[in-house]
């Protein structure tokens, strides 16, 4: 994924917050994030330190990358919902398959703000392990896996000023998959 544009005119604390979630959902690798720094360094008059330390780790302490991202702005929270859109964008276009996906949405339970949302997650996650037992149920499964992540896909930064409007249908919306 190309991080320079996707965070495109994003804070640094937002960015950061997003480049550790999606590290950690394994949507983004190590590569993208490095190919992101060297873009920002090599744009930027006066980068700041921070992509200076993070540059450093890259490429001599990868294992502290995450850890770095983590300290860095601890405090940081913000919207979860462009993670489900990544995540709605790789599985239908099949780069992941429904296991990956639904193990990187389980990691979101915890980060989604709405009790239906995180009721989904778990109903979503508890229908795959049982279609583990009968293979005949994964595509209802993946079905509903790509209709549930399909509720956020306008969730990009581009899009931003949209979110207050997608935010207030998103219940209606979810509701309506139930149906």
């Amino acid at each position: 994924m190309n991080l320079d544009i996707e965070f495109q005119e994003l804070p640094i604390v937002e960015a950061v917050f997003y480049t550790r979630l999606g590290l950690q959902l394994e949507v983004f690798t190590i590569r993208d994030v490095s190919d992101w720094v060297d873009e920002v360094l090599l744009r930027e008059d006066e980068p700041d330190a921070f992509f200076g330390e993070l540059y450093r780790l890259l490429h001599t302490e990868k294992q502290r990358v995450l850890a770095y991202l983590r300290q860095a702005f601890p405090e940081a929270s913000f919207s979860v919902r462009p993670a489900l859109a990544w995540l709605h964008q790789l599985f239908v276009t099949g780069q992941w398959a429904l296991g990956p996906t639904l193990t990187s949405l389980y990691r979101l339970r915890t980060l989604v703000v709405s009790d239906q949302e995180v009721g989904w997650i778990y109903g979503l996650s508890a229908d795959y392990e049982q279609a583990a037992a009968a293979p005949a149920a994964q595509p209802k499964v993946a079905q509903q896996t790509a209709a549930f992540l399909g509720c956020y896909q306008q969730y990009t930064f581009a899009n931003r000023r949209q979110w207050p409007l997608l935010d207030a249908g998103l219940e209606v919306q979810l509701a309506s998959l139930q149906s």
